[in-house]
């Protein structure tokens, strides 16, 4: 129980997608295959990005969450507040440093991800058009951040970027008041889990087929991990 309360803390299945954008970002400089390590370390650091932004956004969503959201892990005390913001510090925090590793750019863009996160958990998130905004700005980041494997082609990354930002403002837009439709809740969530056939579809298109199917499979451990922690 504690640990499948930790894993929908972070939402695990939406991770995935994470990764995945990484993956693109990647593919757009040409630097899926020439630097394995690179590549590793910044899909964990995007990983670590966006389950820390996750266990922030339900620790400032505590008061929320307690009326429309009760059977979340933070209401239903199956975690300690101080506990989820403890792990949100420490994963953001650790997403910067896989960064780090990387270089100096890689650093500077989970640094730039991570005060997007602040901004939107901390108040723009009410703020109508510009909290779906922020929202998207953070997946565009994202998908930079794998760009920044070849710091000096990222910006053919740019395209790929704006579309997956795009993506994610209309399913930031159609979530509000998510809590009160279900059928909304199905749509975002559909929305949200098919973010690695996209990436699979960006990445098929900038290298070769095969590779683009290979990125879309990320799409089924969401999928299952989505039906365990919420279904099940």
């Amino acid at each position: 129980m504690a640990l499948k309360s930790y894993l929908q803390l972070v939402r695990a299945p939406n991770v995935f997608t994470a990764v995945t954008n990484v993956f693109t970002g990647c593919a757009a400089v040409s630097a899926l295959s020439p630097s394995p390590r690179a590549i590793a370390l910044l899909a964990l650091s995007s990983a670590c990005l966006y389950a820390g932004g996750m266990a922030l956004n339900d620790w400032c969503d505590l008061d929320v969450d307690q009326v429309e959201r009760p059977q979340r892990p933070l209401p239903s005390r199956q975690i300690t507040p101080n506990t989820a913001l403890a792990l949100a510090v420490v994963l953001l925090a650790v997403g910067v440093a896989l960064a780090g590793i990387v270089g100096a750019m890689p650093a500077l863009t989970a640094s730039a991800i991570v005060l997007l996160v602040a901004t939107y958990n901390f108040g723009l998130k009410q703020v109508r058009i510009v909290g779906p905004l922020n929202m998207g700005a953070c997946r565009f980041g994202n998908v930079l951040l794998g760009a920044c494997a070849a710091p000096a082609a990222s910006l053919r990354a740019l395209p790929f970027a704006a579309l997956m930002m795009a993506w994610v403002v209309v399913i930031s837009l159609i979530s509000a008041r998510e809590a009160a439709a279900p059928r909304r809740q199905i749509i975002v969530k559909t929305m949200v889990l098919a973010i690695p056939l996209l990436d699979g579809i960006f990445v098929g298109t900038l290298a070769t087929p095969w590779l683009g199917l290979g990125v879309a499979a990320f799409a089924l451990p969401a999928w299952l991990t989505a039906r365990r922690l919420y279904v099940t």
